[in-house]
């Protein structure tokens, strides 16, 4: 990875900004406090903005209140002075929605941190490794090349929550020796593992345990049960008390049963339909992402989808899948 490159430009500049997708999830808002507190002990100005509030089951990362909601009024001197926005685990640019346009009508120089395929060629400065556990090891691996070792506690601790989330505590193919020694070394700068857990994954409201019962009545099996999915429109959100965010898991959940190869989520959204994919690794996933306008890894990927109804979606996605048999 190009590290000197992104010295280079980070040298030269003092306003920063950092941003990750829309309904950030660890591994996207972990990345960002790594990298906010090298750059403040740079001396550099720099701010995390994000088009989407900060989960309540992340909401222990915000300690400090660093994060910001994107407010295109309260914001605006802000990307005026902007030097550089750099963007974390970002996979499609779109999925900064409005950053987007704050970038391209102020010109801002742009950078992407990332371990998705780039889609579409955006960025002045993209650094991706497809190859990396998780964008949060990417940023690791760039405060290890500046020597910065003696990491700030909530600044680790949001490096070990990307590491922990994008790796399924360990247990994905991409985890690698590195990610381990990454762990250690978070761990040596006071992480404590099971705090981390505990707040990411042990704090369920009863809400959202209704739902994934809801999930679990409502799975739809196909081809010899090796493909499963679910639909959550806004009414059963509704009906569950349930928040949006609630889902996150739910996929790979479906794809510990044993048999399933592959699992799918269809969710109603306010203005739009989020669609995701989990696979064992017997069938690669992420073109079917693509076939939607969305993208990813070859066993985890996703799409946001406008203008098409759920059973249009869902015919498609069946049809996609059987063909891969």
């Amino acid at each position: 990875m190009d590290w000197k490159a992104l010295n280079n430009i980070i040298d030269k500049s003092d306003n920063i900004i950092l941003s990750t997708h829309v309904n950030p999830d660890g591994d996207g808002l972990g990345s960002q406090l790594g990298l906010y507190y090298y750059l403040k002990s740079l001396n550099k100005n720099c701010s995390i903005i994000n088009t989407s509030p900060i989960p309540e089951h992340y909401s222990f990362l915000d300690s400090e209140t660093i994060f910001q909601e994107y407010s295109k009024d309260k914001h605006s001197d802000l990307f005026n002075k902007c030097d550089i926005l750099i963007a974390l685990d970002i996979g499609d640019y779109t999925r900064m929605n409005d950053i987007v346009e704050e970038i391209t009508n102020r010109n801002i120089y742009s950078i992407s941190i990332d371990h998705h395929p780039e889609k579409t060629k955006f960025f002045d400065l993209s650094l991706v490794d497809i190859n990396a556990p998780a964008t949060g090891f990417l940023v690791w691996d760039y405060l290890m090349y500046n020597n910065y070792t003696e990491l700030p506690l909530n600044a680790a601790n949001g490096l070990y929550c990307a590491l922990i989330t994008d790796t399924g505590s360990f247990k994905y193919n991409s985890t690698t020796s590195e990610c381990h020694n990454m762990a250690a070394h978070l761990l040596e700068c006071g992480v404590k593992p099971y705090d981390i857990y505990d707040l990411v994954y042990e704090r369920r409201e009863i809400s959202q345990v209704k739902l994934l019962s809801y999930v679990i009545n409502n799975l739809e099996f196909y081809s010899n049960d090796e493909f499963a999915g679910y639909t959550i429109t806004k009414e059963v959100i509704d009906s569950h008390g349930a928040k949006y965010s609630d889902v996150e898991g739910f996929t790979d959940f479906v794809r510990s049963i044993k048999g399933v190869q592959v699992s799918f989520m269809i969710l109603e959204q306010p203005h739009n339909i989020r669609i995701n994919f989990r696979s064992r690794g017997k069938y690669i996933i992420n073109d079917i992402a693509e076939h939607f306008g969305g993208g990813g890894h070859k066993l985890a990927a996703g799409a946001t989808i406008k203008d098409q109804s759920i059973e249009e979606i869902k015919s498609k996605i069946i049809n996609l899948l059987i063909r891969k048999k």
